[in-house]
């Protein structure tokens, strides 16, 4: 039994992905809806993803465009207590990723009590953000300092070119063997789309035994492909209305999406 069965308590679980709409302080904010809003799009968008029957939800500020490698304190307060308080009722685990600053997940997860942190944690990347330097000895040791109990997804791809050349399965195996991941998870070149199917044959060959997580780009039409390559599924675009990440979870597509997974997940079994 790997670590993303013995958390969720079924093979190949899939997480739902909640994403902030813009935080205090970043760019796109609503000033005049303010963290009510914000607030109220969390705990909605939650409750339809657990009542659409994921298997636990992970939360993400993606709203925060363009993106930073170290957030203002505001960022780590606020989302701090929308996680907080939608993950109230919430008997299912739950994550979180903040873009793009790794130390950020780490101090929110620890806060929160979060089940799982999704971050880059090794190697070095470029993206639309800049140089993307996550130093695994770093992140690791913090976790150890304040006694972080969560398990740590690491992604090796996504929204980023990794710089040197090195392959992807070397990555993985960097990544789990210097880095202590627990599981890598990879995404393909924004939110929502399908990531190449020898990227994550790559990973499964070098993540050391390792679970696989598909990062991105699962789709109703795709899921049994995707649930076939990964032992596990974080997605959340194709369940938007209009099928767009930014905005709320369509109810009606979340539930038709989870029930062909559930089928196509015990047919693979």
């Amino acid at each position: 039994m790997n670590v993303l069965e013995e958390m969720f308590g079924v093979k190949k679980p899939i997480i739902g992905m909640v994403h902030f709409p813009p935080l205090p302080g970043s760019p796109l904010y609503d000033s005049k809806g303010g963290m009510k809003k914000i607030m109220d799009v969390t705990l909605r968008d939650t409750e339809a993803l657990l009542e659409a029957g994921f298997d636990g939800v992970s939360f993400s500020n993606e709203g925060d465009r363009p993106y930073l490698s170290n957030v203002p304190k505001v960022t780590v307060a606020a989302m701090s207590a929308l996680i907080s308080e939608a993950t109230k009722a919430i008997e299912r685990p739950f994550g979180l990723s903040v873009l793009a600053d790794p130390e950020a997940a780490i101090s929110i997860g620890t806060a929160v009590r979060a089940y799982f942190v999704r971050i880059f944690l090794s190697w070095v990347y470029v993206g639309d953000w800049g140089i993307v330097d996550p130093d695994a000895g770093k992140l690791q040791r913090l976790k150890a300092s304040i006694n972080g109990e969560f398990k740590v997804f690491a992604n090796i791809s996504g929204h980023t070119e990794p710089l040197g050349g090195r392959r992807l399965e070397d990555i993985a195996r960097g990544a789990v063997k210097f880095g202590l991941a627990d599981a890598v998870c990879l995404a393909g070149t924004t939110a929502g789309s399908e990531i190449p199917e020898e990227d994550l044959l790559g990973a499964r060959k070098g993540s050391v035994g390792r679970p696989v997580i598909v990062g991105t780009g699962t789709t109703i039409d795709n899921v049994e492909k995707m649930l076939t390559l990964g032992d596990g599924i974080i997605m959340g675009t194709s369940v938007k209305v209009d099928g767009d990440t930014f905005k709320p979870v369509d109810p009606k597509r979340a539930k038709e999406f989870m029930d062909k997974a559930k089928f196509v997940r015990e047919k693979l079994q």
